[in-house]
């Protein structure tokens, strides 16, 4: 019976493995069942009901089985068209939550009813994928297995475990779609309640360079002279200038993001009446250009990234025509991020010339941190005042009062001029350009 129905059916099952026992047991087991059955009916039991599991299980799983529409992507689509709708949350995060949902889904059944979803079935997830290596699914010795597969290897390998940080904001992103087809007047109950790991924080530092640090960093083949492209680190004759050289020192002298400094174009960057260099930050969908809040701002340029030639690589840009991307090489990621690649590549050049050592967090918005650390120093600003001069919106009443963004230019200019960098050595064989 099992040969005719691989046969019919081009079954990728093969006889004597794990896969062809168990189907030939399930099939017995099915029979013998079926004759049970029709025994017990002969016998004068009417209301006669299957006692195999397996028998059980198969006709749980058909009595679950979604509705067309609704199925878990089906319903978080609904909900992540909603939620962009209302403005609560950006495209790119939706697109990273439906990663888990389908997996969620892929772990439970595509085509399970969202009302059969239940908490033991949640706390079955949660511990399966507690077990697995962090990013699992990139690993070429689990491609092709399912959750529980991995899981299964990853222990008799001893592999590391997913935090438990992870694990709750996969938690997270489950839990809120639930608690929107309740608010839909669903009837369920939210199967995630309860299932949250207790006390649990993320463990993901971002500190600053420091000076000695900044200063080993400002003497390094990259600003003083490097042997070849993919051989930044190693000392030599070649200058770079391109988005390896600028979009560091843009951090370091503007606090704007990697991504903002990423999408920088020719055109935004011009001369205020008050004798300042300004940066536009562009949200500008249309032009690839967004924001994290969603809102352009002005950013001002410190003094010193002016001298060191920014005003002046800007200049040539425009010369040049065609794409006024100031660095058109970068490609944007799979996520329409143009600022992929450049902290990739500093978590790399920060390893390779010793600044950075293993999970530090140390890396290309180290140079925006830095900034934040001088503004609080040097410049004297309290922590609100410098929110704003990195482009950060307070949260008040009065905030929602006219129409101008905050951080002017007549804000921040006299601000950001007053840091001074003390005991940064940028003449100290480092800054070429």
């Amino acid at each position: 019976m099992a040969d005719r129905m691989i046969s019919a059916r081009s079954l990728p099952i093969v006889s004597g493995t794990t896969e062809y026992e168990a189907l030939v047991a399930g099939l017995a087991e099915s029979a013998i069942e079926a004759l049970a059955i029709h025994q017990r009916r002969y016998s004068g039991e009417l209301d006669v009901e299957p006692r195999s599991a397996l028998i059980r299980e198969e006709r749980q799983r058909k009595a679950d089985k979604a509705k067309p529409g609704e199925t878990l992507l089906e319903l978080f689509d609904r909900y992540a068209e909603q939620r962009l709708a209302e403005g609560r949350k950006r495209d790119d995060t939706l697109k990273q939550d439906r990663k888990v949902i389908e997996q969620f889904a892929a772990f439970v059944g595509t085509d399970r009813a969202i009302t059969s979803i239940k908490p033991e079935h949640v706390r079955d997830y949660r511990d399966t994928l507690r077990q697995l290596p962090p990013k699992w699914r990139d690993r070429a010795d689990m491609r092709g297995l399912s959750m529980r597969e991995a899981a299964a290897k990853a222990r008799l390998a001893e592999m590391p475990r997913t935090a438990l940080s992870t694990v709750n904001k996969h938690l997270s992103t489950i839990s809120p779609l639930f608690a929107w087809l309740i608010k839909e007047r669903w009837d369920l109950s939210n199967p995630c309640n309860g299932l949250f790991h207790d006390k649990v924080r993320g463990k993901n530092p971002r500190p600053p360079l420091g000076t000695d640090r900044l200063n080993k960093v400002l003497a390094s083949p990259l600003f003083s002279g490097f042997e070849a492209d993919g051989k930044e680190h190693r000392p030599g004759e070649v200058c770079s200038n391109d988005w390896r050289y600028w979009i560091p020192l843009l951090c370091l002298f503007t606090g704007m993001r990697i991504g903002e400094a990423a999408q920088l174009r020719a055109e935004d960057v011009s001369k205020h009446d008050s004798g300042a260099w300004v940066i536009d930050i562009q949200h500008a969908p249309a032009k690839g250009q967004t924001t994290k809040s969603g809102q352009s701002r002005a950013s001002v340029a410190h003094t010193k990234l002016v001298e060191l030639g920014f005003v002046k690589f800007v200049e040539e840009r425009r010369k040049a025509g065609g794409d006024s991307r100031l660095f058109p090489e970068l490609v944007a990621n799979d996520r329409d991020q143009l600022g992929a690649e450049p902290s990739a590549f500093w978590r790399d050049y920060l390893t390779r010339i010793g600044v950075k050592s293993g999970a530090d967090g140390l890396g290309a918005h180290s140079f925006r941190h830095e900034l934040a650390d001088r503004l609080r120093v040097e410049v004297g600003l309290v922590d609100d005042q410098i929110a704003v001069a990195l482009g950060h919106d307070q949260k008040s009443t009065t905030a929602g009062y006219g129409a101008v963004r905050q951080g002017t230019v007549r804000f921040l200019a006299p601000v950001i001029v007053q840091v001074r960098f003390d005991g940064v050595e940028f003449g100290n064989g480092g800054l070429l350009l």
